[in-house]
């Protein structure tokens, strides 16, 4: 056998060498999300200013049921909303998306309007809005200024069946200038 040796100063240089080839790696916050199904599973979850935050049922206890994790669905033969309820770093967190249209496409969130359930269905235009819950009356909602986009990648309606992604950027109505940003949005849901 062959006795090789290394100059002290390769020793440190190898070793590096080796921890950052042999993929260690951390995980990004998009590793914690459900993945992007069309199965009815009732999964969702996206990105909120860059942390993971997944739909799950929450609260609750003695007098009152917990938040479901998921709800809306088709209504009005010509719309679709979805909510979605979790934690998010022990707070409450809930988003909700709005759109005029049961059809697999893209929906701009890009107008000012008034936010779902407090407008009248009949003139709500599509919008977005984020609310934690121990921020008071304070939403964050799209607008023509802060966008978005939500993408039905499946809807069927007659078996309740949807599937999307959204993404989008929403202001504070208490305090301008203040935003929370959405990213890597999906949902798959079966009413």
């Amino acid at each position: 056998m062959h006795n090789v040796s290394f100059p002290r100063f390769l020793i440190p240089v190898l070793t590096l060498g080796l921890l950052v080839g042999s993929g260690c790696k951390k995980d990004g916050p998009e590793a914690a999300l459900p993945p992007a199904t069309q199965e009815g599973k009732n999964t969702a979850g996206c990105l909120v200013d860059g942390q993971a935050f997944v739909a799950r049922s929450s609260g609750g206890g003695v007098l009152s049921a917990p938040l479901p994790a998921l709800g809306g669905g088709f209504a009005f033969d010509s719309l679709y909303s979805l909510t979605l309820n979790g934690q998010l770093n022990g707070r409450g967190v809930e988003i909700a998306l709005f759109v005029r249209g049961q059809r697999p496409g893209p929906y701009a969130l890009d107008q000012t309007t008034a936010f779902y359930p407090q407008g009248s269905p009949r003139v709500v235009l599509n919008h977005a809005t984020v609310s934690f819950r121990d921020q008071g009356r304070e939403v964050y909602g799209t607008d023509a200024q802060h966008t978005g986009q939500v993408v039905l990648t499946k809807a069927e309606v007659r078996n309740g069946l949807s599937a999307g992604t959204f993404a989008f950027t929403a202001v504070s109505n208490q305090t301008p200038g203040k935003t929370v940003t959405i990213t890597l949005g999906r949902f798959d849901r079966r009413l």
